[in-house]
């Protein structure tokens, strides 16, 4: 049987670099990637701890946080009711999609919010330190909201997803107008009255 691995080159190859040469020439070969390996590693290493901002210590990049955190909560918020409301086409895996999102970010939310001189520059009040228990309850709520609204959605209930809709928006309202440098608030609009579920 011939053997397809085995062709002139690979013998002319092989006669002109004896076994030990190859060796010798493969450890250079591995000793050389391994250094721009490690060299790569520690530039990488040591690029990322210069750049990346710590925003659960340094008041610029949390405010940054902060401020994406809020837009992601309304705008999920917002599109998740417009599925729900008939105003956008119907799926139920998106919207379902969106809500867990809600809740998950909602879990993360207060970690941001308590770094020193991060007020200041931002819509955020600046006696929110003092009142930090008075924050974490209204957090607290809306997170059971948007729990509730995810059971809700995860039970194809759609009476109880439209009221876990309006719970989520208050609750987000509720803490807005808290919290938010008077002029600063961002209200979002509840549903109407008399809008029904899409589905």
């Amino acid at each position: 049987m011939v053997n397809p691995f085995l062709n002139t080159n690979n013998i002319l190859w092989a006669k002109r670099f004896p076994l030990e040469a190859r060796s010798e020439e493969t450890l250079k070969m591995k000793k050389t990637v391994l250094s721009l390996t490690l060299a790569t590693t520690a530039f990488c290493g040591s690029a990322v701890a210069k750049e990346m901002p710590d925003p659960y210590t340094e008041a610029g990049p949390a405010i940054q946080v902060r401020q994406g955190i809020h837009q992601l909560m309304g705008a999920t918020l917002m599109d998740a009711g417009a599925i729900a409301t008939g105003k956008k086409e119907w799926n139920g895996f998106t919207l379902l999609n969106r809500v867990d999102g809600l809740a998950q970010v909602a879990q993360m939310y207060n970690a941001f919010f308590f770094v020193e001189g991060s007020f200041e520059q931002s819509n955020t009040v600046d006696d929110l330190l003092e009142r930090k228990t008075e924050f974490q309850s209204q957090s607290k709520a809306l997170q059971n909201a948007t729990y509730g609204l995810r059971m809700a959605v995860r039970n194809h209930d759609p009476a109880a997803s439209m009221k876990g809709f309006v719970s989520t928006i208050q609750a987000c309202n509720a803490c807005h107008q808290s919290f938010m440098k008077p002029g600063t608030e961002v209200i979002l609009p509840l549903p109407a009255q008399d809008a029904a579920p899409a589905h």
